[in-house]
């Protein structure tokens, strides 16, 4: 199995804040750790595959590690700007460390694309679901990121993407992964959880 998760940002304490960007839903530090590990562990196996779209710690930090190091799974880390990943310990603890990703995933009897970076992207290679002269590509790509959060870049990117979508005629499919998000609930997903519509063609 495959699973998805961003910005988990182990160890930053201004996610709690009432005034702070995510005003995540915890009373400690120790109380979201503690969630986002029983969460991941709970089902996430040492067989499945989690890419975390960056930003996993605050931080370069002996708790960071440690605490990484108890969550299940083969981790494949798609570096955002707030991994410092200078201890070859925590370097040690991913399967691969890279800048961007694609890679293939399965929705039920379905192939899909998937692009991965930690931050949105406007345009990504197999983005368009339609032929420009009619008719479903073959392969189309849905793009997963983090980094903006439950934010106004979010909601920005979004209006540009539907804007895509409902204007322009370029159907498409970008999804936030950040682990605040509704769809996510500090919990590492699947594709056809995070978006039930690449079951099928329709946007």
């Amino acid at each position: 199995m495959i699973y998805y998760i961003s910005d988990v940002h182990f160890g930053h304490r201004r996610m709690l804040a009432s005034d702070g960007l995510d005003r995540r839903p915890f009373a400690s530090l120790d109380e979201m750790h503690q969630v986002l590990k029983d969460r991941w562990n709970a089902r996430v196996t040492n067989g499945d595959d989690v890419y975390v779209l960056g930003d996993m710690a605050w931080g370069e930090s002996e708790e960071a590690i440690a605490w990484i190091a108890t969550l299940r799974g083969r981790k494949h880390l798609v570096v955002g700007n707030h991994d410092d990943l200078g201890d070859l310990r925590l370097r040690q603890l991913y399967t691969e460390i890279v800048p961007y990703k694609e890679i293939v995933d399965r929705v039920a009897a379905e192939t899909r694309h998937v692009v991965l970076s930690h931050y949105p992207i406007m345009f990504w290679n197999r983005q368009h679901m339609e032929r420009w002269g009619g008719g479903m590509q073959k392969a189309w790509a849905i793009h997963l990121y983090g980094h903006v959060h439950a934010s106004r870049e979010e909601s920005f990117y979004q209006m540009f993407l539907e804007r895509l979508n409902k204007r322009h005629g370029i159907r498409c499919i970008a999804r936030n992964v950040g682990c605040m998000m509704p769809w996510m609930d500090y919990t590492p997903r699947t594709l056809a959880e995070i978006a039930p519509q690449v079951t099928s063609n329709v946007v």
